[in-house]
C-alpha cells in the first residue's frame, strides 16, 4: 500500500554544484522552469490548501536541479508555510554549502537532511564538480535542529561506505540514508549477514553501532509525496514524463 505522508516544494534554477547524477537530469523539461526569482511560487496557495485538506504533516523544501538555500525568498517562504500550516513539520534537503552562511534561516526548520557524497576530496570533486564539501562538523556544532545525512551511492563512492559510516559515527550523527541511484537494478547488500531492525516505507533500516542507516531504493518505496513543481504542476508523481 502506498502512503502519502509528506509533501515537497521543488525549486529549480542554477546550482552551486555540478553533480553528474543530479535527479533534475531525469525530469521532464516542462516542469523545470527556473523559479528561484519567484515569490510566491506558482500555485503555492492551492498546493497548501490541498495539504490542509489531506492532513499532510510534513513538507520539505528541496531542489530538482538546484539547492533550496539558493532561493532568495527562503525566509519569506518559511514564514508563509508557518502561517498556513501551523503544526506541520517543515524540513530542508540541502547540499549544505550555504548552511553556515544562512545558519539563522537553517535553524528555523524543524529538521534537515544534508547530502554528503564522501569525505574524500577527489571523490567529492567527481560527484559534485566542486573542490571540497560543506564543513559537516561545523554545521553539526551550530545546528539546533536534528540533521540526517544522505549519501547517494554511485560507482565513485561505493567502496567508501564503511568510511562514511565511521565518520558519521565519529561526528555523533544519528541517522544516515544510503540512496541507490534511480533505475539501479543490481542487488546491493551493504550489510551482509545483518538483518534490518525494521522497514520504513518498504526500505530496510539497520542499527550500525547506534547509527540508524536506511538503504533507500525508490523503486521499492511505498512512500508517495505530493509535489509542487516549479511550473506550478501539483502531482503525486515525481519523475513526470515529457
Amino acid at each position: 500500500m502506498t502512503v502519502d505522508r509528506f509533501a515537497n516544494i521543488l525549486l529549480t534554477g542554477p546550482c552551486n554544484q555540478r553533480c553528474p547524477h543530479c535527479i533534475g537530469r531525469t525530469l521532464a523539461a516542462r516542469v523545470l522552469p527556473d523559479n528561484l526569482d519567484r515569490f510566491p511560487l506558482l500555485n503555492l496557495e492551492p498546493f497548501l490548501d490541498l495539504l490542509v485538506h489531506e492532513g499532510i504533516r510534513e513538507i520539505s523544501l528541496t531542489g530538482t536541479n538546484t539547492d533550496p538555500q539558493l532561493y532568495p525568498h527562503e525566509a519569506a517562504l518559511l514564514d508563509r508555510l508557518r502561517d498556513r500550516l501551523p503544526g506541520v513539520r517543515v524540513s530542508l534537503h540541502t547540499n549544505g554549502r550555504l548552511v553556515l552562511t544562512k545558519i539563522d534561516i537553517f535553524n528555523r526548520y524543524d529538521r534537515a537532511t544534508v547530502s554528503i557524497p564522501s569525505f574524500r576530496p577527489e571523490t567529492i570533486r567527481r560527484m559534485t564538480g566542486c573542490n571540497g564539501g560543506p564543513d559537516l562538523a561545523a554545521i553539526l556544532r551550530r545546528a539546533v535542529i536534528p540533521i540526517k545525512i544522505s549519501t547517494l551511492v554511485t560507482p565513485d563512492n561505493r567502496r567508501e561506505i564503511s568510511e562514511i559510516i565511521s565518520r558519521c559515527q565519529e561526528l555523533a550523527v544519528r541517522r544516515l540514508v544510503l540512496r541507490r541511484l534511480y533505475g539501479e537494478t543490481q542487488p546491493e547488500d551493504f550489510f551482509p549477514g545483518c538483518a534490518p531492525v525494521r522497514l520504513f516505507a518498504g526500505n530496510p533500516v539497520y542499527d550500525v553501532d547506534g547509527l540508524e542507516v536506511t538503504v533507500w531504493d525508490f523503486a521499492r518505496s511505498t512512500l508517495r509525496c505530493l509535489n509542487l513543481f516549479s511550473d506550478g504542476t501539483i502531482s503525486r508523481e515525481y519523475r513526470l514524463a515529457g
